[in-house]
């Protein structure tokens, strides 16, 4: 009975640790979101680049799910225009076009590494233009060169083959890469082995291989004497790690994430040297273990599978040897884990792991609650009863704050139909959360409302030199079907097709489609783009209301206005704008705009009756106070803009007594306008 009791107390503990450790790394929700999030900027950093040559690929911690404070992002920049063959046997018609075209040679090479020899090779590529060396009859890719002529363009600080970058508004390392679309000869046999062992899977294998390797500008520890050690480039399998990382169960993903936290808070802190172990050789070590393991990862034999894995870490540093996972031969400890600090290591490993789940308390972050699981086994049956999952509120929080719309795309033609065909394919990845779903939309709408303005607003600041009404009908239909390509912001795309159908002179038609945007932006329900009431999304979601329905149809930005949008009405105002900030920008609220373009469009339909109708309404909307539909710090531009109206209507009081609320509102910051409109108002 009792080595029964013990066994399963055992149990109950191993489910209660993972769900200590789900608590702090993240359960399998969040962690699914944290690594959408990275993917999504993946994508937005690649198309804000200003070359269509470039390609940015994000790994390490935060790209596999992780949001510690150490967890970082590596960017790979990889050149488009140079691809490596691992082998030149199955060069394909597909590949003559690409203009450098390198060969992977790894005869002579320590495992793991390869030298890069140059078949063709663009001018134009500075990186490989200064870094060709020629060896006998063969010209080879230096990587000391190439990595030198790479770190020399960032004024950042550099380490390794990488340069520190703060570039899109994350921090992390970027390094030079050269890809290789075909996967090397010394890793096949990690196909067999993999189709041996069941993981990863079927689908998971061909994906690794169909996305082939990375080469990284740093030669080899093992051949310091050749005289072609500055030719080395190590072949780096970070593109198939980050897809084993997510081909993961939860289970065996918290046990890598376990590891990083008893390495950063436990075993660095007994080492001198604090490089002396990292991060990757725990990932290491779990993907031989499920490798060979693969099957029965549950919570309740999660403390077993732990140490099983640190058994293997125990044994690798015992030998000096821990073998990479693609080529086996390559030893990662070479050079790092050896004499001395070997044995040191391996004291403190040996004693850490003699301790048993006792040595896991010495893990500031699961401490307090992982103390009360161990010597109070009652507690983990409490917690193994309880199997819905539980999402602590600061992980939620943080997942709220992360919004990406920190990348600015360039307006420019081909960039932007680029930006919007990636944007497009981001949608797809169907965001987990509100935030994240509608943080993409924005991107998206952003960039199609600029490109769309851009295009419309050259026809009319063009006029009357602009071409033919052929071109500018031309270019209007075509920044109109830019904009019916999004499915996204129904009414924001009204509001711009409602500006230039008055632009174009179309006023009933303009007329009759802000009755119909008003309809909609008058509802209780609405959100204002940086307003949104997280009540009514709960309720509307609950009522089993999709994320893009939401999106679509609740959710409206505000309008802005520059000097460069043809309403006269409103040039004084842009101008003082200007003036005052050096930045033509008017924001103004959605419905304060439509009523303002329907009363001009009555005025020009001469319609004065209709007209009056209108102004009762957007007096009634200016003073109102309630702050749904206007606002406080857009009050100013509201009652300016009502002013404006007042006075085209011929109620000069009506006009002055709304100039003077202009005037005195602390966020008026076009007063020289607002003073202008006072003393029109006395020649008359």
């Amino acid at each position: 009975m009792a080595a029964s009791s013990w066994y399963d107390d055992e149990y109950l503990i191993s489910k209660g640790i993972y769900r200590i450790v789900s608590d702090v790394v993240g359960p399998e929700c969040i962690v699914k979101l944290q690594r959408q999030k990275v993917e999504i900027y993946d994508t937005l950093v690649t198309c804000s680049s200003n070359s269509c040559d470039d390609l940015f690929i994000t790994s390490g911690s935060r790209a596999e799910g992780f949001e510690f404070e150490s967890s970082d992002i590596d960017i790979m920049y990889v050149d488009k225009n140079a691809i490596v063959m691992s082998d030149p046997t199955i060069l394909t018609v597909s590949y003559r076009n690409i203009p450098s075209l390198l060969i992977m040679e790894t005869d002579n090479t320590a495992p793991g590494f390869a030298f890069v020899k140059c078949l063709k090779y663009d001018n134009t590529n500075i990186e490989l233009k200064h870094s060709l060396e020629l060896r006998g009859r063969d010209i080879y890719v230096s990587s000391k060169q190439i990595r030198e002529t790479f770190l020399s363009k960032s004024t950042s600080s550099c380490h390794g083959p990488c340069q520190t970058s703060t570039e899109y508004g994350i921090e992390g390392d970027v390094a030079y890469t050269l890809n290789c679309p075909t996967w090397p000869k010394q890793a096949i046999p990690f196909i067999t082995r993999s189709l041996d062992r069941s993981w990863p899977s079927y689908d998971v294998l061909t994906d690794i291989c169909k996305n082939g390797c990375l080469l990284v500008p740093i030669n080899s520890k093992q051949q310091q004497c050749s005289d072609m050690i500055d030719l080395e480039w190590r072949i780096s399998f970070s593109l198939a790690e980050k897809k084993l990382v997510l081909s993961m169960n939860h289970c065996q993903f918290l046990c890598y994430g376990l590891f990083k936290v008893f390495l950063n808070e436990v075993i660095k802190t007994k080492l001198s040297d604090k490089d002396l172990l990292c991060s990757y050789f725990m990932k290491t070590a779990v993907f031989w273990e499920i490798s060979d393991n693969s099957s029965e990862w549950t919570p309740f034999n999660f403390l077993h599978k732990f140490w099983n894995v640190f058994r293997r870490l125990i044994k690798w540093v015992c030998i000096g040897y821990c073998p990479n996972f693609f080529i086996p031969e390559n030893n990662m400890f070479y050079g790092k884990i050896c004499g001395q600090t070997q044995t040191a290591l391996l004291g403190i490993l040996r004693e850490l792991y003699s301790e048993g789940y006792y040595s896991l308390l010495r893990c500031s972050s699961l401490y307090q609650n992982l103390s009360r699981i161990i010597y109070q086994p009652q507690i983990a049956y409490l917690l193994s009863c309880n199997e819905k999952e539980y999402v602590p509120i600061s992980m939620i929080e943080r997942g709220r704050s992360h919004v990406i719309c920190v990348v600015d795309i360039p307006c420019y033609d081909v960039t932007t139909v680029r930006a919007l065909k990636t944007l497009q394919n981001v949608l797809m990845l169907k965001p987990e959360t509100m935030e994240m779903l509608y943080a993409v939309h924005i991107k998206v709408n952003l960039v199609l409302q600029q490109y769309a303005e851009n295009l419309l607003l050259t026809t009319y600041s063009g006029w009357p030199t602009y071409p033919r009404n052929k071109k500018r009908y031309e270019d209007m239909i075509k920044a109109f079907r830019i904009i019916s390509r999004t499915k996204t912001f129904f009414c924001m795309n009204y509001l711009i097709l409602i500006q230039h159908m008055y632009m174009a002179g179309n006023y009933q038609r303009t007329i009759e489609m802000i009755h119909y945007v008003k309809h909609k932006l008058q509802s209780q329900l609405y959100m204002y783009r940086w307003n949104l009431d997280t009540d009514i999304i709960m309720t509307l979601l609950q009522q089993g209301m999709s994320h893009d329905t939401l999106i679509k149809s609740y959710i409206v930005s505000y309008v802005k206005k520059t000097d460069l949008n043809i309403i006269e009405e409103l040039r004084l105002e842009c101008w003082a704008v200007h003036e005052t900030t050096g930045a033509g920008l008017l924001i103004i609220p959605p419905l304060v705009f439509l009523n303002f373009l329907m009363i001009l469009s009555y005025t020009r339909l001469g319609e004065n009756h209709r007209r009056m109708d209108v102004l009762d309404e957007l007096q009634t909307l200016v003073c109102c106070v309630d702050g749904i539909h206007i606002k406080t710090v857009d009050k100013g531009i509201s009652w300016e803009i009502l002013g404006i109206c007042q006075q085209i209507c011929g109620d000069r009081h009506s006009a002055l007594q709304s100039y003077i609320h202009a005037l005195n509102d602390e966020h008026n910051n076009f007063k020289i306008a607002t003073l202008e409109r006072i003393n029109s108002l006395h020649y008359h």
